[in-house]
């Protein structure tokens, strides 16, 4: 089950940045929407105590409780380098296949911790 979830978001994440050169900001907003699922995963009405809790490191992968203040920090500044991104009138394809790339690499360690026994 595991080895599917990987297979799959390896394939997503390449797709992305196939779709970067012709799409550059939608690709750039789908990446963090992929990601933003992958770390938020609940609706939106407790979005604003979780991101708290994201920013100090303190992230909820099903049954496990990771405290890695990096991964926060380095999470918020994905987030605010896709808001600074988007407003350059033509920002170039290497920056946001540079972010995918980005995105991509938090999106294994979260899935790292995700196989860590509980």
């Amino acid at each position: 089950m595991a080895n599917n979830h990987a297979k799959k978001a390896s394939m997503e994440w390449a797709s992305l940045k196939k779709e970067a050169s012709v799409f550059p900001i939608y690709s750039m907003r789908k990446a963090w929407h992929v990601l933003e699922k992958e770390i938020y995963g609940m609706p939106n009405a407790d979005r604003k105590n979780k991101n708290e809790s994201v920013l100090l490191g303190k992230i909820e992968i099903g049954n496990l409780t990771v405290l890695d203040p990096r991964l926060g920090n380095l999470i918020h500044r994905l987030e605010y380098t896709r808001l600074s991104i988007e407003s350059i009138q033509s920002p170039p394809t290497v920056m946001i296949l540079e972010y995918i790339q980005a995105c991509e690499r938090v999106h294994r360690i979260i899935n790292n911790y995700r196989k860590l026994p509980s």
